[in-house]
């Protein structure tokens, strides 16, 4: 059994995360309305090239975690491939019209199947894991019948009762 204190901490974290989620709403709208539709932006070689930094981080961190099969390999392995996503994402929408087709290529090529790769393995990991903890468990349930079997043992039943019926 959890302790209160466990729970409450889970409980706070989960309504921060709801509601800076819907504060969220109001600033996006409010930033899609008052956005200039170019910037020039101060710093620009520092944020590509320390994002890239960033992103070269979890590549490496994710590997080394992959070859001594370490229990955070999940975890960057995930966050590796948001990364990803973010990377292909501003490369295109902030490519110049000379490098738009070689931004959409390394997108589409490279970093997207990349991190899809690294997404969805992580997400598979996590679901073979075993069970999910507290709410979250509708999103992996077994639809279970009135005998408490899950759908597909029942459908395995059902089917071997009629293949013995049929051999009698």
């Amino acid at each position: 059994m959890r302790s209160r204190r466990v729970i409450q901490i889970r409980r706070t974290r989960e309504w921060l995360a709801l509601c800076a989620g819907i504060a969220l709403i109001p600033w996006t709208v409010y930033l899609g309305f008052t956005l200039p539709q170019s910037y020039s932006a101060q710093h620009w070689q520092l944020t590509w090239v320390g994002f890239d930094i960033l992103l070269l981080g979890f590549m490496i961190a994710t590997a080394v975690l992959g070859f001594v099969q370490h229990r955070l390999l999940t975890l960057f392995a995930f966050t590796t491939g948001v990364l990803l996503v973010c990377d292909a994402w501003f490369d295109v929408l902030t490519a110049k019209r000379g490098d738009f087709a070689v931004s959409v290529l390394t997108a589409a090529l490279g970093e997207l199947p990349i991190a899809a790769v690294l997404i969805f393995g992580t997400l598979r990991i996590a679901r073979l894991q075993g069970s999910p903890v507290g709410r979250a468990r509708w999103l992996f349930r077994v639809r279970r019948g009135p005998s408490g079997r899950s759908a597909r043992s029942m459908r395995i039943r059902r089917s071997e009762e009629r293949s013995t019926a049929s051999a009698r």
